[in-house]
């Protein structure tokens, strides 16, 4: 099980990253009133706080592959399935239905993270994990 949440931790932070890259090059590169969507403030947020997510769910993927301790992998799985959860719904945001056809990649990565929130019993049994885990 351990090792499980470990690997689940590391791909979903893979596929956050790579969506994450590609939502970024869209959004630099689309232009609405006149300026880039990625000049907008709001927008610029929102990335900031997926690539924060991202970055967290990967060195947490890592910690627990490293350490393969319980705690740290229960707590790496739940964190890369709350993140996913967030990201991706931002994701399809800044991209619109682009998101969901054919043009855009993103629907792989969605589907798949969407299949990794549920895996292991999903987001509150990681968390029930976690907690077993680190107080008993």
């Amino acid at each position: 099980r351990t090792r499980a949440r470990a690997a689940l931790a590391a791909e979903a932070a893979g596929l956050m990253a790579a969506a994450l890259a590609s939502v970024c090059a869209h959004l630099s590169e689309r232009t609405q009133f006149g300026r880039k969507l990625a000049t907008f403030q709001a927008l610029r947020h929102r990335l900031a706080e997926a690539q924060v997510r991202t970055n967290g769910a990967y060195w947490m993927a890592m910690k627990a592959a490293a350490t393969l301790d319980p705690a740290d992998a229960a707590l790496a799985a739940w964190h890369a399935q709350e993140s996913a959860t967030t990201t991706v719904y931002d994701f399809h945001q800044f991209l619109g239905a682009m998101g969901m056809t054919l043009e855009h990649p993103l629907h792989f990565w969605t589907y798949r993270l969407k299949a990794l929130i549920g895996e292991l019993g999903g987001r509150g049994a990681s968390a029930a994990a976690a907690a077993d885990a680190l107080w008993g």
